[in-house]
């Protein structure tokens, strides 16, 4: 596989290390968010629920959009909402736990650390890709309701593949250094010598 030199204009020790912080604030950010939105959606009266569904439906029959889409459709599309915000608090947790380890190993030159990070970036790649085919399905990628929310899962697919990418290239720049420190270990390349002899 490639293997990137540098990330922009700076090392992808450097890039780990910004891309971590960001990830891990906005982790934190996103918790946050997705606590509101679910205990808001578990909390919300029978009379909320229906109006911010009319809402919705308005929006997308309004004049000049006119998309044909029908209140299941609409009710449908909130449920998956829903079911989101609880599949991105969980991965939000492993975002916060994984970008920690990240920063952790970056910062001690120690390739063990970067490997959650290895793991739960294409997760969560395999999570948005999964429900921005769910938006599309229902609504359709390009409806208004659902293509701002497609817009953002896709940037954040982006985002996965080019923070696993630095990540992955750093942890193989880490295993070269450690294999290279292993081979001239003193007294290493003198055991097959020292074993001839001996026989």
């Amino acid at each position: 596989m490639v293997v990137m030199e540098k990330c922009c204009c700076c090392r992808v020790r450097t890039a780990c290390l910004i891309f971590g912080g960001f990830a891990l604030f906005g982790s934190l950010i996103q918790v946050s968010n997705d606590a509101k939105d679910i205990y808001h959606n578990i909390t919300m009266s029978r009379q909320d629920q229906d109006l911010n569904l009319w809402e919705l439906y308005d929006l997308s029959n309004m004049d000049g959009l006119n998309m044909g889409t029908t209140k299941d459709e609409i009710r449908n599309f909130l449920a998956i909402a829903f079911y989101y915000s609880v599949t991105d608090l969980f991965l939000s947790i492993a975002i916060i736990v994984a970008a920690s380890f990240l920063i952790y190993g970056v910062l001690k030159e120690n390739s063990n650390y970067l490997v959650p990070t290895m793991i739960v970036w294409p997760l969560d790649l395999f999570v948005r890709i999964i429900f921005v085919f769910i938006h599309s399905n229902i609504l359709g990628f390009l409806h208004p309701i659902s293509f701002a929310m497609n817009i953002v899962l896709c940037c954040g697919v982006v985002f996965d593949i080019f923070i696993w990418l630095c990540v992955y290239s750093y942890w193989q720049q880490l295993k070269a250094e450690d294999q290279s420190d292993l081979q001239n270990k003193p007294g290493l390349q003198n055991k097959p010598d020292n074993a001839v002899s001996s026989v």
